[in-house]
């Protein structure tokens, strides 16, 4: 063993826990070998990726690139450099904004700017979860939310989602209070539903509000997704229910919805005490949102509802045209997204997640998430992002039936 190998034999556990190697025993290898294998397999042509949208096709608002030239060329200091929970001024912005689209009524110290929605998710678990705490996650639910949890040292307790096959989702009402019952620190669980696109309806917001104050349970809900929605879906925020202000953590950003996933922005909604716990832990790590950045978070949510409405009809019909394809064979089962630019089918040949998704890349040329990522109850499905080109979209969706109907005449 050389002397290189012998200073670096020693990972820390934090780091051993992001591999998820109890996933071992269901998909043969750990999470992080399973998604270098799915990295580093080739293909022989151009890859599309449809594991996230294409800002291409779909590009930010006009206003944004405007107001980052504007914060980044004027004489400013303060634009450079913020304070660690963001610029007071685009701050009180944004909970203007805030409590006028989504009727929660902050200030701007319920505000944090982040560097991205995942930076708001790991602030706020870094500032609420203990090493040892249980923590309720939805299952299924956004992949890298488990990883955080791991490398915080949390017991993570999985909650299964139970669908309706209409689109919404909810908690078993008796699995939802057994688990309340035992103080857990944090419930997480994203709305809409990554990786599924199901909306939560309001019996179920109801639902967890009022097991979350009888027992006085904080809950961080990520609510990327929540003006993304479809068929007239009404949207209902939990931190807007009674008390539950006081004990929710909202996360919110115009990554998703608005294309501005480059711009490294995140916003989260908190009591103040928690934004500052926050704010402490991003003083260490990341610092700040991206200064120049931030101050395009002034016009967000005020200047985009035209925009964002258009959005949302271009999304529907690029899902409908996956629906019809889909509802074609006998190989894929789908239930319709009603919120996130997200479908989660069920695939119906006898093959492993992982290597349908290897199947899908290196013979296809297709990049998916296998469902296993997101939880036990994700197996059997993968993930595809439907904020595509149109032609490259309905192509891309014959393929993998092409693909699945070969797979199904070899088995």
């Amino acid at each position: 063993m050389s002397d290189t190998t012998k200073l670096f034999s020693q990972t820390p556990t934090r780091i051993k826990q992001l591999a998820m190697p109890e996933l071992k025993s269901s998909i043969g290898q750990s999470l992080r070998s399973s998604e270098r294998e799915l990295e580093r397999a080739n293909y022989d042509g151009q890859l599309l990726n449809l594991a996230a949208a294409d800002t291409h096709r779909f590009p930010p608002p006009e206003w944004a690139l405007e107001e980052f030239n504007r914060a980044a060329s004027g004489a400013d200091a303060s634009k450079t450099y913020t304070p660690y929970a963001g610029d007071t001024g685009v701050r009180t912005c944004v909970a203007k904004n805030i409590s006028t689209t989504f009727g929660l009524e902050v200030e701007y110290n319920n505000i944090l700017l982040t560097p991205g929605t995942q930076a708001g998710l790991f602030t706020a678990i870094c500032a609420l979860v203990d090493h040892g705490d249980e923590v309720l996650l939805a299952d299924p639910d956004y992949m890298m939310t488990e990883r955080i949890l791991h490398y915080c040292g949390a017991k993570v307790s999985h909650l299964p989602l139970h669908f309706d096959g209409t689109g919404f989702t909810r908690f078993d009402p008796d699995e939802l209070k057994a688990a309340m019952q035992r103080r857990p620190a944090l419930l997480i669980f994203t709305n809409p539903n990554n990786p599924t696109g199901a909306v939560h309806s309001s019996e179920s917001i109801e639902q967890i509000a009022e097991l979350s104050m009888a027992y006085n349970i904080p809950v961080l809900v990520d609510q990327l997704y929540c003006r993304l929605t479809y068929d007239n879906t009404t949207f209902n925020h939990l931190a807007s229910i009674g008390d539950m202000k006081k004990r929710t953590i909202s996360l919110f950003g115009p990554s998703k919805t608005e294309s501005l996933s480059g711009y490294r922005l995140g916003v989260a909604v908190a009591p103040i005490e928690i934004v500052e716990r926050m704010e402490d832990v991003l003083s260490v790590s990341a610092m700040r949102a991206p200064a120049y950045a931030q101050h395009i978070l002034s016009r967000w949510l005020a200047d985009d509802k035209l925009y964002v409405a258009q959005r949302i009809d271009d999304y529907a019909k690029l899902q409908d045209i996956a629906i019809q394809q889909f509802a074609a064979t006998e190989l894929i089962d789908v239930t319709p997204a009603r919120g996130s630019a997200y479908m989660f089918p069920r695939c119906n040949v006898d093959i492993s997640d992982q290597k349908l998704a290897l199947i899908l890349k290196t013979q296809a040329g297709l990049i998916v998430n296998p469902g296993f990522q997101f939880g036990p109850q994700g197996q059997g499905h993968f993930r595809l992002c439907f904020a595509q080109d149109e032609t490259l979209w309905r192509d891309a969706l014959g393929r993998i039936i092409s693909t699945l109907t070969s797979l199904a005449n070899k088995t």
